[in-house]
């Protein structure tokens, strides 16, 4: 019994230990404005979601989200081709690492999900190496050689697009 007080104890604090610093600032930034809008007393409630969306929205901006569009802007914006492919390289060991994740995963707090970091990747993808998106993950390399105009030819990473 001792034993198992103690391991829960343990996975609890680790659980503790995962939620980033910025993830619990956004939170509290996201529930003052909560707290603000609620006192300020509006009529409707579309009124009080609207005040409440504009501090999501600058809660969002200040602390981006893993696998949003501006997390994505903010951190690889400017590379270059062989600097995206070494980026997509590390962003799919973590994501080979990261928990499943669904649609509610990128409300909660803790480690980033499988879902966004394809997000990140993606967002490499179709801004740096300008390739369209698709349903399959974006751990690819588009082939250098013939190209087609409705065929995208895929290369293993780390390659350069080298088959």
């Amino acid at each position: 019994m001792k034993r198992f007080i103690a391991m829960l104890l343990t996975l609890l604090v680790s659980c503790v230990a995962i939620a980033d610093e910025t993830d619990a600032a956004r939170e509290k930034m996201i529930k003052d404005g909560i707290r603000v809008c609620q006192k300020k007393g509006f009529s409707t409630v579309g009124e009080r979601d609207k005040c409440v969306t504009e501090f999501t929205t600058k809660a969002n901006e200040r602390f981006p989200v893993r696998g949003s569009e501006t997390y994505a802007r903010k951190h690889y914006a400017g590379m270059g081709k062989s600097q995206a492919e070494a980026a997509l390289i590390k962003l799919r060991k973590e994501w080979e690492a990261a928990p499943r994740g669904g649609y509610f995963s990128a409300r909660r707090a803790g480690p980033a999900s499988q879902k966004a970091i394809a997000e990140e990747g993606w967002w490499i993808q179709t801004n740096i190496l300008g390739v369209r998106q698709s349903q399959d993950d974006p751990w690819f390399m588009e082939c250098k050689g013939y190209q087609t105009a409705n065929i995208v030819r895929r290369c293993p990473l780390g390659k350069g697009g080298d088959e």
